[in-house]
């Protein structure tokens, strides 16, 4: 607003409160004029005494003389402007204006915004109702023309129909006239001048008309040469992109990718075509060779159909039911009373301990497991763990049984199960797993075109849940405690041992021989508590009468979750096994998990009904896809089979993403790709960044130089951590032994190191600790809840304010700075 018309609405404004203050001075002798006024300042006077007094302030404040203003006090029409205002009347009211020669009836929103000072100071002083009124519709014209001044000068060259178009556009409300005066230049720029038009391209039989428009923000109203020079600079820019996108194309045919396609390509930046065209570029070079190698080689076409087991019909018998419910027993006697049987396991302990139990009953039975092989001289009977089972999947079996069936679902793993179940070559196919698995077991029996006998079990011993909490101290003789990761394993441990209680322990980091003797402890009374994490939750048969949860919550690797009613259950389960107890008894450290825990224990299953089963690629397939595509990366080979293979909706062939992760490691295309699948297939424990993960990568190199790898030097006298991480290390070793004896020849040294490095973790574990002096409050079993969500908080972090979840989401909230000063709880 110009500084001339600042000063001359002040002016108006003083001069109406020094009429409204001479009026009611003289009318109301004791009235007392306010010290201070706002710039609104008839408000001050509403609600005074007599109430005539703020009648006549909003009259004044309207610029109505003093006879005006007396005269509608008390007698104004309801009907009439001024009515309505006295009356706080809160409807609309319009208003008809002339914009620049053409009439248009605005919105003025509710009457009493006439009282805004933006609209009231723009009314010129009234002596009668009438010129009121007229006043008023001037001001809002005024003020119309004021917000659109931008119009004056292009509408005084352009048509009546060209202006009634423009306007055609403006919002029928006057608070809207600031957004349509910002748009008021290029909508007179459309009104006048064609701004659309169209550029015909073409190469050879390539052919696209692109719609185009000159755009928006031009500033000022075009001229028709302006308008035909941006049009023509537009044009250019077109046709040289046309020829940039037809050049990155090469010989590839664009017509392929379709008009539509082809026009969103069009419209993207540079760049990004260059990129989009390339990519497509390849992605139809690769369907172009995946057409031929479809064709001519049906191991691409085909998973499931091309096993021998397509040849018979099998029987598929799945035993399901619960934890304790004598499924695997049934198994492995059904495998015993045959001639030929293999069993396979998820873990290399299950298949260890189920080979002895084999071999108990009196039959022959080898091992063959990724770290070792135990065989059997004329043994016609193999415990393996499932990804084993590739190098047995052609030969006839009289029973094969799968354990632990669920595990078809998994991310990480699931193929393998899959694989099994699909190219077993037996007329007995046996699997066990909880009845949730029987629609995808269902599912895939049909694809297979077998048939599916389900033989439900039932817990042999009963189990309840306890109906208050208990404490560490409390725990008898014969209880497993089952925490959810290492560290708390070993916390626990050592609060036990301060009570006086001698402790064995099991958790995923430790190897299955060191597994079974902290088992053994316990099954025969070294040990009075077993504290585990939930790898008891598969293959140690221990005979636990009661097992306490010391919280119903786990990290997952992505975030803290709550446990599954499948995990409860299995783990649970574990209570009161059959042969050694009568019953069974699930408690917890704390009342709140306790209730969690019994929820899930007694809710039902949710059904895993697998609509899609992973598959995964063999070398074969990968070597077929290298040469073919003349693709030196093993990644990129299986995920460009991943894209074009396709086995019909119910296969999928995936990659999982901690393999992905690894593979990213030892893809160096100078080394020959099926070594680096033999790299890739070895399993590696203790995460992608552990001395196991490190040294594999060293190796890789040396092997594919034909270097001998000598066995790494041992180192006994560690702490508990550098133990295990060296035991990962010697497992590493002795996978790749198994592959490759030639580069790897140390296999009876890696032996005697593993057993080695076996007794001294068992004897780190044997060892106890120093209490700390905040393990004593803990260990009394005395309850604490988070500060912030209140929840209660697990036995080992007692002597922490925050639970571990909400102290995670406290240090991501803070920043970088803050975060390195907070690197660990506070404690109380």
């Amino acid at each position: 607003m110009r500084k001339a018309e600042v000063k001359h609405r002040n002016t108006v404004k003083l001069e109406r409160l020094q009429r409204f203050l001479t009026w009611a001075t003289e009318r109301h002798p004791d009235f007392v004029p306010k010290k201070n006024h706002q710039e609104k300042w008839f408000r001050t006077y509403i609600g005074h005494q007599p109430p005539e007094i703020g009648r006549a302030a909003r009259l004044f404040w309207l610029g109505l003389d003093e006879p005006t203003v007396d005269a509608n006090l008390e007698g104004a029409d309801p009907q009439s402007l001024i009515g309505r205002l006295l009356n706080r009347d809160l409807n609309d009211y319009s208003s008809n204006v002339d914009i620049f020669g053409v009439e248009k009836t605005l919105d003025c929103g509710p009457v009493q915004n006439l009282l805004e000072p933006d609209f009231t100071l723009r009314i010129a002083d009234s002596t009668s109702i009438d010129e009121f009124e007229a006043n008023v519709d001037s001001a809002i014209q005024a003020l119309v023309r004021d917000r659109l001044h931008v119009l004056e000068q292009p509408f005084a060259s352009m048509t009546g129909e060209q202006k009634s178009r423009c306007l055609d556009r403006l919002p029928a409300k006057v608070s809207r006239l600031d957004d349509f005066a910002a748009k008021a230049i290029d909508i007179i720029n459309e009104v006048k001048h064609e701004l659309r038009y169209v550029v015909k391209l073409h190469h050879g039989d390539l052919a696209l008309d692109m719609q185009r428009r000159i755009t928006g923000g031009q500033g000022h109203v075009l001229s028709e040469r302006e308008v035909a020079e941006l049009k023509e600079e537009d044009r250019q820019a077109v046709v040289a992109k046309f020829e940039m996108m037809v050049e990155e194309a090469g010989d590839f045919d664009l017509q392929l990718l379709g008009e539509k396609r082809l026009t969103e390509i069009f419209m993207m930046e540079p760049k990004k075509l260059r990129r989009t065209i390339r990519f497509a570029r390849e992605d139809n070079r690769e369907k172009m060779a995946f057409a031929v190698l479809l064709e001519n080689n049906p191991r691409f076409v085909h998973y499931h159909k091309l096993y021998a087991a397509r040849r018979i019909t099998r029987t598929w018998t799945a035993l399901l039911g619960p934890t304790n419910s004598g499924k695997t027993h049934q198994a492995i006697e059904a495998m015993t009373g045959v001639e030929h049987a293999i069993y396979l396991s998820p873990l290399r302990l299950m298949a260890l301990e189920n080979q002895e139990r084999i071999e108990s009953m009196g039959v022959p039975c080898s091992l063959v497991t990724g770290e070792e092989e135990i065989i059997r001289e004329g043994a016609t009977h193999y415990c393996c763990t499932v990804e084993e089972f590739a190098r047995f999947r052609h030969q006839p079996w009289d029973v094969v049984v799968i354990d632990e069936v669920q595990m078809m679902a998994d991310s990480q793993r699931g193929w393998a199960w899959v694989d099994a179940l699909v190219s077993a070559y037996t007329q007995d196919l046996i699997m066990t797993g909880p009845e949730l698995i029987q629609p995808s077991l269902k599912t895939l029996c049909d694809l297979c075109e077998d048939q599916l006998v389900v033989k439900r079990t039932k817990r042999l011993s009963p189990v309840e849940v306890a109906r208050r909490s208990t404490t560490l101290k409390q725990l008898d003789e014969g209880s497993m405690l089952v925490a959810f990761s290492r560290k708390t394993v070993l916390e626990l441990k050592a609060l036990l041992e301060m009570a006086g209680k001698s402790v064995s322990v099991v958790y995923g980091a430790l190897s299955p021989e060191v597994r079974r003797e902290q088992a053994r402890r316990f099954r025969e009374g070294e040990a009075d508590i077993m504290v585990a994490t939930d790898a008891v939750g598969m293959g140690l048969n221990l005979p636990a009468h009661t097992l306490c949860f010391y919280t119903d919550e786990k990290y997952d690797g992505i975030q803290n979750r709550q446990l599954k009613v499948q995990e409860v259950k299995q783990i649970g389960g574990r209570a009161g096994r059959f042969g050694h107890h009568d019953s069974g008894l699930i408690t917890a450290l704390d009342a709140q998990t306790l209730q969690s825990v019994k929820r899930l224990f007694h809710s039902d299953d949710l059904p895993v009904d697998l609509s899609q089963f992973q598959v995964r690629p063999s070398i074969e397939h990968l070597q077929a896809i290298a040469e073919l595509m003349d693709e030196p990366s093993l990644l990129r080979a299986w995920l460009t089979f991943n894209r074009n293979i396709n086995y019909g909706e119910e296969f999928i062939s995936i990659l999982p993403d901690e393999l992905a992760e690894w593979i990213k490691l030892i893809d160096d295309p100078t080394i020959d790709l099926p070594l680096r699948w033999i790299f890739a297939c070895t399993p590696i424990r203790g995460g992608l960044d552990s001395p196991a993960s490190i040294f594999a990568q060293q190796w890789l190199k040396k092997v594919a130089q034909d270097k001998e790898i000598p066995l790494p030097r041992l180192i006994i006298d560690a702490d508990l951590a550098t133990l295990e991480s060296s035991l990962h290390v010697i497992e590493t070793y002795l996978h790749l032994a198994r592959t490759l004896p030639t580069h790897f020849p140390a296999l009876e040294q890696a032996e005697q190191h593993r057993s080695l490095l076996n007794g001294a973790i068992t004897r780190e574990l044997s060892r106890q600790r120093k209490p700390r002096s905040s393990d004593r409050r803990r260990l009394s079993g005395e309850a604490r809840n988070c500060k912030q969500c209140g929840k209660a908080m697990p036995m080992a972090e007692r002597q922490f304010r925050l639970c571990q979840h909400c102290f995670k989401e406290q240090r991501a909230k803070e920043q970088p700075g803050a975060k390195r000063r907070s690197s660990s709880r506070v404690k109380t």
